[in-house]
C-alpha cells in the first residue's frame, strides 16, 4: 500500500539536526528506578542518544476506566540537564505523526534544543501504539519489487487494512490523542516534576493543546510548531494546503526572470504531467539511489502528487522542484522516482506505525468530513487523497472521543506558534485558528519556512528564551524574518548561455 507512505502528516527531519553532544553532563539525578543509563555501542551498536541519556519504560492500563485491565509499557527516554542543579519544569518533546516514534526522533532532534538543556531535562515518549510503546503489529507496505497492475497493488492495500484491523480491533478504541495525554500526565508525575513545558511538532502540536486542556495546572509554557488542531480534519484541508505551496513556489520561479524563462508555469507542468499519470501510469526503470542496483518503478498519479507534496515540506527540496517537473515533463521521471526511496527512507527513520495513525485520523479527524462530497477536496495533482483515507476510515474500529474535544481550546498560559509560510500542510492560519482561545499566545511566521521551522535561523534561540522567561510578548521575533525562500536551482549551463555575449547582444 505504497501510497500510505505520502498520507502520513509526519514531520520530515532537517538534515542538519544531528549534532555532537559535547556536553559534560552532571545532573542531579533523580530517584526513578524505572529509568535508567542508556545500553551502550557494544549491546546496541550505536552510540546512545546524548551523554548520561536515561532509557527505561513505564507501566500504565490500557483502558483507564478499567483498573483491572492489562498494562501496557510506555518508552521514555530523559535526557538529564547538563547544570548539576537544573530548573524543576523539564521540557517535553512530542512527536507527530500521527504515529511517529518520539524516542527515534530523539537521535536527530535532540540537539535541537541543547541550550534548553543547559538548565532542563529533555523528555521524550513514545505516544502508545508508537515506537516501543505496544506498536500496533500492522504491515502497510506492499510495494513489490516489480510493478504490478494498479488495480491489484489496491486489491493488496486493502487486504493489508483488512488484516490490520483484525489484529487491533479489540483495543484500538484506547489509542487515541485523549488516551495518549493521560500517559503523557502518567510520565510527568512518575519522573516527579510539578509543571513541564511542551513542544509539538505537527501533529504533535495536537497532542500538546490536548494536554493544556486537560492538564492546565501541569503545564508551564507550550511550543507548537506547524498548528494542527482538531479542526484540520485530515487530511480535509491538506490539499487546498498543498497546492498554495506550489503555487507559492510557482510565484518565486515567476518572479525570478531566469527562473521563469527557463522552467516557465511549473504549477500547469505539474498538473499535466498528473493528467497524464492518472490516465497512463509509467514504470521507469531506474538506478536505485542507495544500491545502485537497476530497479523498476511504477509511477501513478498518487505517487507523483506523493513526491512533490514530500519536497514541499522542505526548503531544501522545494528548490529543487522547478528542475524536476520540468524533467518529469519532458519525459525524464528518474529524479522523482528517486525521491520515492528518499521518502521511504524518512518514513522509516520517523518511525510511523500506520495502525496507530489511522486509530487517531480515522476517529479524530474524519467525523469532520464524513459526510461532505470527497470530491470537493480532491485539487491537488490528483491525489485523491481523502478518497483513500475514507475508505479506510470507513471501516477502521471506532473510539469514543470526549464529548468537548472539538471545542476550541481556551487558556491564558503562554504558549508559542511557530509557522512556516510555505508550508503545505500546517500553513500560519492555522496558528491563527487557535489564536482565539489562547489569550496569551505569541505567532511567529517564518517567511521562507516549510513544515516545522525550529531548526530554521534563529527559532531555536527564540524558543530557548521562551521556554527560560515564560512569556512570549516580550520575544524580539524580528530575526525570523531573516528565514528568506531558498534560491530557486537553475542549471550553471542555462546561467552561463543566459550570460553569454551572444545572448546578452540578442536580448538587446
Amino acid at each position: 500500500m505504497r501510497n500510505c507512505l505520502f498520507a502520513a502528516f509526519y514531520i520530515l527531519l532537517p538534515l542538519g539536526f544531528v549534532a555532537c553532544d559535547s556536553a559534560n553532563n552532571s545532573s542531579t539525578e533523580k530517584n526513578v528506578s524505572w529509568l535508567s543509563v542508556c545500553p551502550d555501542f557494544s549491546k546496541t551498536g550505536k552510540a546512545p542518544v546524548a551523554q548520561n541519556a536515561q532509557c527505561g519504560s513505564l507501566d500504565v492500563v490500557e483502558n483507564p476506566q478499567d483498573k483491572n485491565a492489562k498494562k501496557i509499557a510506555l518508552n521514555v527516554l530523559r535526557i538529564p540537564a547538563v547544570n548539576p542543579v537544573p530548573e524543576v519544569d523539564p521540557l517535553f518533546v512530542i512527536a507527530g505523526g500521527p504515529g511517529q516514534s518520539a524516542v527515534v526522533v530523539a537521535e536527530s532532534m535532540h540537539s535541537l534544543f541543547r541550550d534548553v538543556r543547559k538548565n532542563r531535562d529533555i523528555i521524550f515518549v513514545d505516544q502508545r501504539g508508537t515506537g516501543k510503546s505496544n506498536p500496533f503489529p500492522c504491515e502497510f507496505d506492499t510495494e513489490s519489487t516489480k510493478p504490478m497492475p494498479i488495480g491489484e497493488e489496491e486489491a493488496l492495500g486493502r487486504e493489508a487494512v483488512k488484516q490490520c484491523i483484525e489484529k487491533i480491533k479489540d483495543y484500538a478504541a484506547y489509542y487515541t490523542t485523549s488516551y495518549a495525554v493521560q500517559d503523557l500526565d502518567a510520565v510527568r508525575a512518575a519522573l516527579g516534576y510539578e509543571k513541564i513545558n511542551l513542544w509539538g511538532g505537527s501533529y504533535g502540536s495536537r497532542v500538546v493543546l490536548e494536554y493544556l486542556r486537560r492538564y492546565p495546572n501541569h503545564t508551564r509554557a507550550s511550543i507548537l510548531d506547524g498548528v494542527a488542531p482538531v479542526a484540520i480534519a485530515l487530511p480535509w484541508s491538506m490539499e487546498a494546503d498543498g497546492l498554495a505551496a506550489l503555487q507559492a513556489i510557482n510565484k518565486q520561479c515567476a518572479d525570478t526572470p531566469a527562473c521563469l524563462t527557463h522552467f516557465g508555469d511549473i504549477a500547469q507542468k505539474a498538473k499535466a504531467i498528473s493528467n497524464r499519470l492518472l490516465a497512463n501510469p509509467q514504470a521507469i526503470n531506474i538506478t536505485h539511489p542507495r544500491t545502485q542496483e537497476k530497479v523498476i518503478v511504477n509511477m501513478t498519479a498518487q505517487d507523483f502528487s506523493g513526491v512533490i507534496r514530500l519536497a514541499l515540506y522542505s526548503r531544501d527540496l522545494s528548490s529543487l522542484l522547478p528542475q524536476v517537473i520540468s524533467d518529469a515533463d519532458a519525459g525524464d521521471y528518474s529524479v522523482l522516482a528517486s525521491l520515492i526511496y528518499l521518502a521511504k527512507s524518512k518514513s522509516e527513520m520517523a518511525g510511523i506505525n500506520y495502525g496507530m495513525h489511522y486509530t487517531v485520523v480515522c476517529n479524530e479527524d474524519y467525523p469532520l468530513y464524513k459526510d461532505k462530497p470527497a470530491t470537493g477536496s480532491n485539487v491537488f495533482l490528483n491525489t485523491q487523497m481523502v478518497q483513500k483515507y475514507s475508505e479506510v476510515c470507513e471501516h477502521w474500529p471506532r473510539a469514543q472521543v470526549p464529548s468537548d474535544y472539538w471545542n476550541p481550546i481556551k487558556s491564558d498560559l503562554p504558549v508559542l506558534a511557530l509557522s512556516g509560510a510555505v508550508d503545505p500542510v500546517t500553513p500560519p492560519y492555522w496558528g491563527e485558528h487557535v489564536k482565539a482561545g489562547l489569550a496569551n499566545l505569541t505567532h511567529i511566521v517564518a517567511p521562507g519556512g516549510h513544515h516545522i521551522v525550529s531548526s530554521e535561523g534563529c527559532i531555536a534561540q527564540l524558543i530557548t528564551a521562551f521556554i527560560t522567561k515564560s512569556d512570549g510578548k516580550t520575544l524580539d521575533t524580528s530575526c525570523a524574518k531573516n528565514i528568506q525562500p531558498l534560491a530557486i536551482y537553475i542549471p550553471p549551463s542555462f546561467m552561463e548561455t543566459e550570460s553569454s555575449p551572444a545572448m546578452i547582444k540578442a536580448k538587446e
